[in-house]
């Protein structure tokens, strides 16, 4: 238990430090290059993305504390055991959609990010990983697919694997960018 909370920190400190330092050169030559989509700048979108992907992320954090409430809550609030769990399922259902727009919308603002920056084949990959994280979760809350597909989607979606696959390549991506 201790080993998952010290991954979390370290992988939070990874997602929120700059991955290039700055250089000394004073050519601001590159920046007239700059592509723009909606009159946002690349560089931009991948900032918006980025806030987005550690807003999705945050299900690390909120898992965990939702089943501590679901077990001592009542008691540590001092409520009725049966009106607090369910304020809390109404609230967790709740956030889950968040988490599933807000990791929509950060999937699609990172591809959009790459198309107009040309990545590298790395970010590329990184950017597929999370794809298939946004397919497979979005895929959970669907009714149409058989019993046995949506399971798969939830086994596939809820392995941190791909997930730390996705951060890793993202981030070696962009340090080869830079």
């Amino acid at each position: 238990m201790r080993f998952r909370w010290f991954f979390v920190i370290c992988l939070s400190l990874l997602l929120l430090t700059p991955t290039v330092l700055a250089d000394d050169d004073d050519d601001d030559d590159d920046d007239d290059d700059e592509q723009k989509i909606l009159g946002i700048e690349g560089e931009d979108l991948g900032d918006i993305a980025l806030y987005l992907m550690v807003a999705t992320l945050l299900i690390v954090v909120w898992k965990p504390t939702f089943m501590w409430l679901r077990k001592h809550g009542p008691d540590r609030f001092q409520q009725e055991p049966r009106g607090f769990k369910r304020k809390l399922g109404v609230f967790n259902r709740k956030f889950m959609k968040v988490h599933t727009w807000v990791g929509f919308a950060a999937a699609i603002i990172g591809t959009v990010h790459g198309i107009v920056l040309e990545w590298h084949w790395t970010l590329w990959v990184g950017m597929l990983c999370v794809w298939i994280l946004v397919f497979s979760g979005s895929m959970m809350q669907w009714r149409w697919p058989p019993k046995e597909v949506r399971k798969g989607a939830r086994l596939l979606h809820m392995q941190r694997t791909l997930s730390i696959i996705a951060i890793a390549l993202l981030i070696i991506g962009h340090g080869i960018v830079d």
